[in-house]
């Protein structure tokens, strides 16, 4: 079993505050902010894993972006583009770093 790493008090209440700043934010910035003028979170704060949990799992996520790819989709968003590639790694919206499709963390939502 994976060992998760271990993060601050003061860490994780800084995140959390964040994450609450940028939802109660969203109403008044809306779509015109750009997401990437967001801060994204921690692997370790989201519990994030290399492997599936049941049938969750990132590339089955709203917030994925697949390789070359539009968030929202999942891997499953371009059927007629599958193949071999559609298994790569790719990034999320909300977390930071390369995020794996058969990956989950606690901000799963389904496609």
């Amino acid at each position: 079993m994976e060992k998760h790493k271990q993060i601050s008090r003061r860490s994780w209440i800084r995140t959390a505050a964040t994450m609450v700043a940028t939802v109660a934010a969203y109403p008044f910035v809306g779509a015109t902010a750009h997401p990437a003028t967001y801060k994204k979170i921690a692997k370790a704060v989201v519990h994030y894993q290399d492997h599936p949990s049941g049938r969750k799992m990132c590339g089955m996520c709203i917030h994925f972006i697949p390789a070359g790819g539009v968030a929202g989709h999942g891997m499953m968003g371009d059927m007629h583009n599958m193949g071999p590639g559609m298994m790569k790694d790719g990034t999320c919206q909300l977390v930071e770093g390369r995020i794996r499709p058969m990956g989950y963390c606690i901000l799963f939502a389904p496609i």
